[in-house]
């Protein structure tokens, strides 16, 4: 019998710690990371122009992109909220535990939501407007979260939005350039990629005649004025997205997920179901790798830390009964056989 606990024991905590969850291609979602997981949700699918998919990827652990990656579908989580695409969120709040959600459900309206990471919940607001929003990003203390958009191709605009209230506290800042926004170290608001350590680094993009030729960007705002690069970087995938993606940094890597890529042969357009990493520790020489090392001593708050420790405690539990319970049956049937299930393998570099 103790043998039989030992490897229910292995074969149980695999299944709760690696969800078999597999990919599609899709486009135009967004992506949150918070606490070690990147929180993916909505896109365009071939199948969907808009779809309520909901899971994270865990950053955590160490993985590679040729094996089956630490996902977890929070789907049934989400069910409530609209299939969306080209929606913007950010993660916020007093405690930077919130995600807030802004998509187009109609010509007329959008919906507004936020998920309480803790007590995974979404919880709907009351927020009315009819501006295309085009990004987000949460202040330093998590009290407001600066969006902009347009009415029309004329007309473009910023709001404030208190992350309590979800009440509007200004807006009417006109501006003439949309692009993914960040907040730079010094709290000014720079409206494109992403950043760390001052630097921002854009992945990807296309013009009017398709992609652009220079894959990737970086630009120095650590210097006054601030100063554009182009880094050394291998050649990429062929399946590697040029846009409708989203680009997280995540300690050393950008971490790519979906959006269109080319064939080789045909060079038609493809919605990609992958997820790409670029290894950027070296100013200025990157390089697409498939394998992820996390940081030695990654940082969570203090309520993401608590959720961990009311998690880890309840999934102790659950795997203990399932074991006790399935070792028992065992001990008085004698013979059972289990197959585990196998993750289909549909990320690749």
């Amino acid at each position: 019998m103790p043998r039989y606990s030992i490897f229910f024991f292995f074969f149980f905590s695999q299944l709760i710690i690696t969800s078999p969850y597999t990919l599609v291609g899709r486009v135009s979602h967004t992506a949150s990371y918070m606490d070690n997981k990147i929180y993916f949700l909505g896109g365009m699918t071939k199948k969907y122009s808009g779809t309520n998919d909901f899971f994270y990827l865990d950053v955590s652990i160490p993985f590679n992109l040729d094996s089956t990656l630490p996902i977890v579908d929070l789907s049934i989580d989400a069910r409530q909220i609209y299939s969306h695409s080209n929606g913007i969120s950010t993660i916020c709040g007093p405690n930077k535990d919130t995600i807030f959600l802004i998509f187009r459900i109609s010509e007329e309206g959008f919906s507004y939501y936020n998920f309480i990471i803790n007590d995974q919940e979404w919880i709907p607001s009351t927020l009315e407007t009819n501006v295309r929003w085009s990004s987000a990003v949460c202040n330093k203390n998590g009290s407001y979260i600066y969006v902009y958009g347009r009415y029309d191709v004329n007309k473009h605009m910023m709001a404030i939005i208190d992350t309590t209230s979800w009440g509007s506290v200004s807006s009417g800042l006109n501006i003439t350039y949309l692009a993914p926004a960040i907040l730079l170290p010094d709290g000014r608001i720079a409206y494109i990629g992403k950043t760390q350590d001052g630097l921002i680094i854009i992945y990807g993009g296309v013009n009017n005649i398709g992609p652009v030729p220079d894959q990737i960007s970086v630009l120095d705002t650590k210097v006054d004025p601030f100063t554009w690069s182009i880094p050394n970087i291998d050649y990429a995938p062929s399946s590697a997205p040029f846009s409708g993606h989203t680009a997280t940094l995540v300690g050393n890597y950008m971490i790519i997920a979906f959006g269109y890529y080319r064939t080789a042969t045909t060079k038609s357009t493809v919605l990609s179901d992958q997820i790409h990493m670029i290894d950027v520790r070296e100013k200025n020489n990157y390089k697409w790798v498939k394998n992820f090392t996390p940081l030695a001593y990654p940082t969570k708050s203090p309520g993401a830390a608590h959720a961990a420790i009311i998690g880890g405690t309840t999934g102790g539990i659950a795997t203990v009964i399932i074991i006790i319970s399935v070792s028992y049956l065992l001990y008085r049937k004698k013979r059972t056989i289990i197959y585990a299930p196998q993750a289909k393998h549909a990320i690749n570099c």
